[in-house]
This record gives structure tokens, sequence and C-alpha cells, in this order.
């Protein structure tokens, strides 16, 4: 429905709304000439338009006597002229219709239209107040229907906080047959329901496909936002109808997490119209009370190449030139349509030096989808300049560094990928503060990836099949960016399974079982951090591909380490780094010292010194129950 004015011929034709609101004016005045005791006649003609009254009465299915009613309520709010003209023939007592008034003056009157499964009443169109007598209540309209037939943009209130509205979505090249036949299903007469699984991370591609099938708009629904109370579910699910009908939106139904929520099914059983289903496929779908044609499609998972020819057919032109960025970002964040068009929109107007850099940028926060809702992000700007270690554990880290940034080229396009796992583990293992974590930071920023930290307080649970559960939705989540997973303390999670004593026993086994499975299908870098390598899974040590041992610094890379803890703009006073090295710490307890220190100087507004340093350092062998100890285990100072 346009609501500008459009010039045709050189004659400037009347937008839609007022060309609706000029024929509900008509409509009125001629029902008002009607109750004042005038000639009966039938709604004035529109002519090349359809009244919203008009398309209200299609959808809905109402006789000519309930479109009269409809209009006569609508009047009551509208316009004075109706509101006066009720109000004599209700002797001055209300101003508002009923259903009386209306079989005595509108055209074909019939009792069926007072009853609570006409039309009318059914679609909550129109309502009767409380009382005794229902022809002689007074009659509401609802408001939703009021604005929709005075041809006002408005949403409905009893869907807010369930139900939000979306635009449709381009559709992907490879997908145009899958998404055409889709829309002729929900289309069809009958209400059919199609359940759209799959796809990989989240419902990011679900989703996607959701959008495109949609064309004339979409009512997402959350599963997990719907009541559970029978009576509020049952008025939701009739006015989820009744807006699909009014605006040709399609209803999708969106479970969180892949979990079925019984108010879904609740929900579906009590809907008329076509529909979507995303979320795994349910036994009860085919049990529903309703009569429901219910189809199953599994929707493709993104990607390298599907999302290269995603953006290749929609950005082609636009990007021209930057053809590598896009290939080499598409080989590794496998993102759908949707995700695709807001990056190459966000970047194709930059200057042309600075797109590839932005292209990859974009596509990482894209792909990040909903992986920091089960797992932590860590921000660093750590390079290999950073690290002190030996030769040999320097040499390892890089070689892990190239086997992520090639992984493409040569499990993809050289074929390697066919021919064993593609996952990819690398075991740091050290005591605390060596540098593991730093290490697994300095990969992550020297290949362009995230590095997110996985907290075992929120993956492991004692309740059965929970810990799988968290686990799937963890690695589920970093599929479409191959993301670097570190798991730190991996020894709690990654531990030795034991003999079978309980039922506990079982299914501790089956979560290390189930965690084996999926790491070593993982496309992206796993880093597993332990002080504990012994306790490790014999069956986990067999998949690592690297092991890289972190050992405790020796004076020489602990003085090392001293002087790179400060930064260039940093006010650094006299400081004694041979004897700092003296002191028995690893690098993580040696960075908390610096920072200690410095924030000390900086109260004092003095440059860092070796007195702040040193006390520092006995705060921090306090803390650690020590004395402030060399590397012979004696008085350091």
């Amino acid at each position: 429905m346009n609501a500008a004015a459009e010039p045709i011929g050189g004659v400037a034709v009347a937008s839609w709304a007022d060309r609706n609101r000029d024929w509900l004016v008509a409509s009125m005045d001629g029902l008002r000439l009607r109750l004042e005791g005038g000639s009966a006649g039938d709604l004035p003609e529109a002519e090349g338009f359809t009244p919203a009254l008009a398309q209200c009465a299609r959808v809905f299915g109402l006789t000519t006597f309930e479109a009269e009613v409809l209009l006569l309520v609508v009047g009551t709010e509208l316009d004075n002229g109706v509101r006066a003209a009720v109000a004599r023939m209700n002797g001055g007592a209300s101003a508002r219709a009923n259903f009386g008034l209306a079989l005595a003056r509108l055209s074909a009157p019939h009792w069926g239209a007072l009853s609570p499964v006409s039309a009318l009443r059914f679609w909550h169109l129109v309502e009767p107040e409380a009382g005794p007598a229902v022809a002689l209540a007074d009659l509401r309209v609802d408001e939703r229907i009021l604005h929709f037939v005075a041809g006002v943009a408005a949403t409905d209130p009893v869907l807010d906080g369930v139900t939000f509205s979306a635009r449709g979505a381009a559709v992907d090249p490879a997908d145009r047959a899958l998404v055409e036949r889709i829309a002729r299903l929900v289309a069809e007469p009958g209400g059919t329901m199609v359940v759209l699984h799959g796809g990989g991370q989240d419902l990011a591609a679900r989703r996607d496909m959701a959008l495109a099938v949609a064309s004339r708009g979409v009512l997402w629904v959350e599963a997990a936002a719907l009541p559970t109370e029978p009576v509020a579910l049952a008025r939701i699910a009739r006015h989820l109808d009744r807006e699909a009908l009014l605006t040709g939106a399609l209803v999708v139904l969106a479970m969180p997490a892949d979990e079925v929520m019984p108010a879904a099914i609740d929900l579906v059983a009590r809907m008329r119209v076509g529909m979507l289903w995303l979320g795994p496929d349910d036994p009860r779908l085919a049990g529903m009370p309703m009569a429901r044609r219910a189809l199953r499609f599994g929707v493709p998972k993104p990607d390298a190449s599907r999302t290269l020819a995603a953006l290749l057919a929609r950005w082609g032109q636009q990007m021209d030139g930057d053809g590598a960025a896009l290939a080499r970002a598409a080989g590794q964040f496998h993102l759908g349509p949707a995700a695709l068009d807001g990056i190459v929109e966000e970047v194709c107007t930059a200057p042309p030096a600075q797109r590839s850099r932005m292209i990859w940028q974009a596509a990482r926060i894209a792909a990040r989808g909903g992986l920091e809702q089960v797992a932590e992000r860590v921000e660093s700007n750590a390079s290999f300049a950073d690290l002190v270690l030996p030769a040999g554990q320097s040499a390892i880290l890089r070689d892990i560094a190239r086997h992520v940034r090639q992984r493409e080229k040569v499990y993809r396009d050289w074929g390697f990928g066919a021919r064993q796992g593609q996952g990819l583990v690398a075991l740091f293992a050290g005591e605390s503060g060596t540098g593991k974590t730093l290490a697994a930071e300095v990969i992550a920023n020297e290949v362009g990836l995230d590095l997110f930290r996985v907290d075992l307080a929120t993956v492991v649970s004692k309740y059965i099949g929970e810990t799988e559960k968290n686990l799937k939705r963890l690695f589920d989540g970093a599929e479409a960016s191959g993301a670097v997973l570190l798991f730190d303390e991996a020894d709690a999670l990654f531990g030795k399974r034991s003999d079978v004593k309980d039922s506990h026993d079982r299914y501790a086994n089956i979560e290390i079982a189930y965690l084996l499975q999926r790491v070593e299908t993982y496309r992206g870098l796993a880093v597993l951090t332990t002080n504990m390598k012994g306790a490790l899974d014999a069956a986990f040590m067999r998949r690592i591909r690297f092991v890289v041992n972190f050992p405790f610094p020796d004076a020489a890379a602990r003085e090392e380490i001293w002087r790179r803890q400060f930064p260039a703009q940093a006010p650094l006073g006299s400081v004694d780094f041979a004897a700092l090295s003296r002191l028995n710490l690893p690098g993580g307890h040696i960075r908390s010292i610096a920072i200690n220190a410095a924030f000390k100087a900086a109260d004092a507004n003095e440059a860092i010194s070796q007195t702040q340093l040193m006390t520092a350092a006995r705060e921090e062998f306090a803390k650690l129950g020590r004395s402030v100890t060399g590397a012979a285990g004696r008085e350091a100072f």
C-alpha cells in the first residue's frame, strides 16, 4: 500500500492512504444517512484500489451484514455524525452501537453474527461488552483493527513482547529453488507448516532461509517468550493468525538453542495459517489435534564455496578488484546472505586500499553469532615479539599459526581434507604463569581470528546430558568463524575416563567421548592448557597435533621478560633488571608486579623505581604465601 502520490502520465494519482480515507468517509456518510432513516444502499464502489475494510471482509470471510457492523462500530469511534445518529437511536443513553441496532438498520441482517464463532467475534474484530443481553451490549472494535481500517500503521498490543516484525531478505542463488518451493507450500490453503532444521551455527542459516522465503515480511516469534497459561496462549495464537491474514506476513516460530519449548507445540496446535518452524523436529508435531501438514527441509550449512558464491552474485560489480579478499574471508567465515549483505554494504564505499582489511574484520565480527553467550572473548594485541620462550617452542607456535592460516588451501583446494580429520588441537603444558594463555592470544592475533576462553563452570554440569548440550552449543557457535577456542585447566574437562562403577561414571565417560569427537571435527584451532599433562585422557592425547611444553623461565629469560613489561611511554627510573631476574617467578607474576608498581608510581607522581618494584614483589610473594626468594630458594634481597 503506497503512502505517497504517484504521477501517472503527468497526472498526480492520490496515494492508497488518501483514497482509503476518502472511501471510508463516504461510507460513514452513507451509514449515517441510513441510521437517520434514509434509503439503504450498498457500500460505495472502490475503483482501482482495495479499501482496508474490504480487505478485512475478504480475508476473514465477512458477510455483507458483518462488514457493515464493522463499519458501524468503526464509525462510532471516528465519525461524530455516526456517533450522534447512534445516540439518537439509543434515546441518548449511549453513543455506542449494539447488535440490536445493527439488526434493525443494516443490510441482510442475520443472528449468526452474534455468535462467538462468527467471523466478527472469532477473529476478535468486534466484541460486545459484558452484560446480560448480548444483542443490547455496547460493541467495541479491536484497536489493531480500528487502525487497520483507518489506514494507519500500527501493531497488535496482544503480540507485544512475543513477536517482532522483520523484512524479507535476498535469496542465496544456490537456494533459490528451495526457497521458492517452501514459499509455495506455506502459502497453500490449509496452513502447511515447514520445519527447517540443520544449517550450522545457532539459527543463522535457518534465519536467512526464513527471511528469504518471507518476501512480504516476517512475524518472528521467539518460543522462549511465549506464555505457558493456556488462555493467554490461545489468544496469542488467534492474533498471530489474524495479523498474518491482514498483512500477508509469514509467521516464523524460532526455538532457543534447538530446544523445543512445550508452549511452542501448543501454539502450533492452535494456529491455522501456514508457518515456518525453526528448530529440531519433534514427534509431537505429527500428533497435533488439528489437521496440519508438516513438511521437513534441511537447510544447507554455510561453507566457503556457498559464501563466496553469494558474495559474488550480489556484490560482484561493487566489489570489483577485491575478489581475493572476498575469497579469503569466505574461506574462513561461513556466513549466510543477510550477514554478507551487511558486510559489503559497510565496506563497498570505503577507499580501495582499506577494503581488504575491512572485509576481514567485518566478517570476523558477523561470524561471532551467539558464541559470546557461551564463552568469553579475549581481546589481545600480543605478538610473537611479546613471547619469551626457547627457540624450539617458538617454532612450534609459528607452525600452529601457519596451519590455521593455510587450512583452507591445504584441506579444500589441495584435497587433503578428504583423507584425514581436519581438527587442529594444541596442548600447552606448563606451570601457571609461564605464558600458555599469552601464547594462545599471540596465535589468534597473528591469524586475525577471535580468541574465546571457555569457562568450564558454564560448560560442565552435574545434570545428565547438560554438559553435552552445552558443548554442542559452544562448537556450533564457533563453526562459522573457526575461532580459536581456549580451554584453560583442560584436565578438568579432558581427564582420563574411569572404570564404570555406577551410572555417574558411565555418563562422565560419555561426556568425554562426545568432547573428543567434537574437538576432532572442529575446523578451527582448539588450545588446551594444563599444568597436569599426565591427567589427560590417552585417547585425547592421540588426537593432539601439537604439544608445547612451557618451561619455567631461567634467569636470562626472566630478565628479558622484565624488560618487556614496560611500554615505551611509561616513565622508568633506575631499575636493576639483573637483580629483578633473581626473583624466582614466571612471567604471569612478573607482569602483576610490574603493573602494581606502576600504580604505586602513578599515585606518588614518580617514575617507576626499583624500590616500588621490590615492594610490589614482596606483596606478590605474600599473596603466594612465600618469602621473597631467588632461584636457589634463598632470600633474594
